[in-house]
């Protein structure tokens, strides 16, 4: 048996938040928070477990799928965050995003 999976957008990270001050390109140009997501953001993953076409950054789509894939194949994660739910984040080491994966059980 298979699970839809929701995928929640729960922060949204700045270079501030990661290493405590702006990052600055040496053009001169900050790096800005992502701008694919924001806050509460919700996508939907089918059985079939395809990206949805919405969410558009396919680096972080990899990055959370091996979690994506183990709720929607009926796993878990050994005393993590639930038996339904599991939090991941994508690779962007300087401008993050956290991401809340629920499986959806009806």
């Amino acid at each position: 048996m298979t699970y839809k999976v929701k995928i929640t957008v729960e922060k949204v990270c700045e270079p501030k938040d990661i290493i405590g001050k702006d990052f600055i390109r040496e053009s001169g140009k900050p790096i800005p928070k992502c701008g694919f997501f924001s806050e509460g953001d919700q996508f939907i993953i089918l059985e079939t477990g395809a990206m949805p076409e919405e969410f558009i950054c396919q680096h972080a789509f990899y990055a959370i799928n091996k979690h994506v894939e183990v709720l929607r194949l009926g796993g878990r994660i050994e005393d993590w965050t639930g038996d339904d739910t599991i939090y991941g984040v994508c690779h962007d080491g300087i401008r993050p995003v956290i991401f809340k994966l629920e499986r959806i059980t009806e």
